[in-house]
């Protein structure tokens, strides 16, 4: 099973959900429960939140259900703002606590340039500096919009993202010196999700990324089911990254030499080596999740 369209473009960092847009009903197809939760001890934020809860998401047609979380906080302006987490607990969220911490070390002013849904995390965990903090409408299909909308916490007309979408999509050596003119200390940060919003990237860059997906189902045998991805990964010679999904493995794989700024900094195998591109690793989760690096 071989396909490129994510319902939503994007996975929902809770998981896939395998729907293609053009099946959607012209109304809002999205119904979305919402329960308020107690915020995890645990969690490590640079703004106090005023608000966690869950959200039940389900496709009408479909019947597909998702669950995500969604913290509430006011920045610094005391503006409202929310950011979408992982399930508290889980190697996932995990990740974005010990994160937060090393975010706390940067130079105070540092600038992360990391997709939006990253970004709105950053800035809650942290308050470090971001590129953007929420994407422009243009960034989804008319009948992603209400969905995005809500989850997002509202879309914003700038320019920042789609300038980011073609650096992530340009020849990285290119992309690395014009981001260099900045003049401030750079971050890149990448999660390995990021493809999950391959389809916004691609529509404000208004080019197309080299890559292929392919959706393994799970089987009970998970060491063949593992083999049949790299076998896969191996017809072309190419590169690969697998994430773990509800219903089996997603594994992408590159069409040509990974040049492009995002599919250098994302943790494809087998592993390249920046040093080329004057980049430092300065964190990655033990499973490559969550990948953070100084320009």
């Amino acid at each position: 099973m071989q396909r490129r369209h994510l319902a939503g473009g994007a996975l929902l960092m809770a998981g896939a959900v395998l729907l293609s847009s053009a099946f959607w009903p012209a109304k809002d197809p999205w119904q979305i429960e919402r329960a308020p939760l107690p915020v995890p001890g645990d969690l490590v934020s640079h703004y106090p939140p005023t608000g966690f809860e869950r959200l039940e998401i389900r496709h009408s047609l479909a019947g597909k259900q998702l669950t995500l979380y969604l913290a509430h906080y006011q920045d610094a302006s005391g503006a409202p703002r929310q950011a979408m987490l992982p399930e508290p607990k889980s190697r996932q969220w995990q990740a974005w606590m010990e994160l937060a911490q090393v975010l706390h070390t940067l130079e105070p002013d540092a600038l992360l340039l990391t997709w939006w849904d990253n970004g709105q995390r950053v800035d809650f965990l942290s308050g470090r500096a971001v590129w953007a903090l929420k994407p422009p409408r243009e960034a989804f299909s008319p009948r992603e919009r209400p969905l995005w909308l809500k989850l997002s916490g509202g879309f914003e007309d700038s320019e920042k993202l789609i300038q980011l979408a073609k650096w992530w999509g340009k020849d990285s050596t290119q992309a690395l010196q014009e981001i260099a003119r900045l003049g401030q200390p750079i971050y890149f940060l990448v999660s390995s999700q990021d493809l999950a919003r391959a389809e916004e990237i691609e529509r404000l860059a208004e080019g197309t990324l080299p890559l292929e997906m392919r959706i393994f189902p799970t089987t009970s045998h998970l060491h063949s089911q593992i083999a049949a991805v790299q076998r896969w990964a191996q017809e072309t010679g190419s590169r690969y990254l697998p994430q773990r999904a509800p219903g089996g493995i997603i594994a992408w794989r590159l069409k040509k030499a990974p040049a492009t700024l995002l599919l250098r900094l994302l943790p494809f195998l087998p592993p390249l080596d920046q040093a080329a591109d004057s980049l430092k690793l300065i964190y990655q989760s033990p499973d490559r999740y969550l990948t953070l690096y100084r320009h």
